[in-house]
């Protein structure tokens, strides 16, 4: 018999693949996944399978079930079998490669921040310029404007308005009209 897919065991053993992928997350010793993280079953580990299957079967619980290396364990070249170093080097590689990365990133972000600040510090300061520049332009509108109410009027109108009427008298204005 061949290797075998999730599909195919679970197709053999008549459960769905949900089930079988249970069982083999349950034993991870005896079940490796290969290198794209998915399983593959050997002869071996479908008798494996199917003793669970039986066990659970006559009632027993699925977290109480202890596989035995001697029921077939995994295989001698799955035990304890350490990378290639030419496969061990370029993962650290990867992984330094991405902390470089990640501090790099950071330093950016701190960088953008405090850029963003000095540009905000900027124009805040502008701002207050331009608030003592127009304080300093109203006082000196303030202390050029005249006492007179009138200033803004023409120069005969202001004369009349300023110079208090003069009192005539009831009679006096009642024959000059005449």
């Amino acid at each position: 018999m061949e290797n075998l897919k999730t599909k195919d065991a679970a197709e053999l053993l008549s459960v769905s693949q949900t089930t079988i992928k249970r069982w083999a997350a349950m034993f991870p010793d005896f079940f490796p996944k290969d290198r794209f993280g998915h399983y593959i079953f050997t002869e071996q580990e479908i008798s494996l399978l199917e003793s669970i299957k039986d066990r659970i079967t006559h009632g027993e619980a699925l977290e109480r079930i202890h596989l035995n290396p001697a029921d077939g364990g995994p295989p001698k070249s799955l035990q304890e079998k350490p990378l290639p170093p030419t496969q061990e080097q370029p993962l650290e590689d990867m992984l330094s490669r991405i902390k470089d990365i990640e501090r790099s990133l950071d330093h950016k972000a701190d960088e953008v921040v405090s850029f963003q600040l000095l540009q905000q510090r900027e124009e805040l300061e502008d701002l207050r310029q331009m608030i003592k520049q127009l304080a300093v332009s109203l006082e000196t509108i303030q202390n050029s404007q005249s006492p007179s109410p009138y200033a803004e009027l023409h120069p005969v109108a202001a004369v009349k308005l300023t110079t208090p009427p003069r009192k005539r008298g009831l009679l006096r204005s009642f024959f000059s009209l005449l």
